[in-house]
């Protein structure tokens, strides 16, 4: 009769060590994702400052190389109380995007006009219980 015996062998045991250094390279890898987007959200802030500068100083190319405006973000920016133009020189879209940008704005009671062009941000809790 032939008795087998638990393996313990070498190559089990490696891939237990195996599983280990899978388990921090994928750790690692996570940082490292995290680390980038971080520099990627920092560089992509720098450009937009930039592009922010050219259009303020009347640079055309700036202003056709806008593109896509984060609008979340825009708003986010923007004090207390602003208005259309301001709105229209920090993104460089022309004045009836903006328009339309806060019409919504206004639609979902994130602003309020305070004169032609003019608008305040409402708090969250001003807002008939929304958030």
């Amino acid at each position: 009769m032939v008795v087998k015996e638990k393996e313990s062998t070498p190559r089990k045991l490696a891939l237990k060590g195996l599983g280990r250094i899978e388990a921090q390279e994928e750790k690692l890898r996570r940082e490292k994702i995290a680390l980038l987007r971080g520099e990627l959200a920092k560089a992509r802030e720098r450009v937009q400052i930039l592009e922010h500068e050219l259009r303020a100083l009347g640079d055309p190319e700036a202003s056709r190389a806008v593109g896509w405006v984060n609008w979340e973000g825009i708003y986010e920016q923007l004090p207390a109380r602003f208005s259309a133009i301001e709105v229209a020189v920090m993104t460089g879209v022309r004045p009836g995007h903006v328009a339309s940008v806060m019409h919504r704005w206004r639609a979902e009671g994130r602003i309020a006009a305070t004169a032609r062009g003019k608008y305040k941000k409402i708090a969250p809790h001003d807002v008939g219980g929304r958030k």
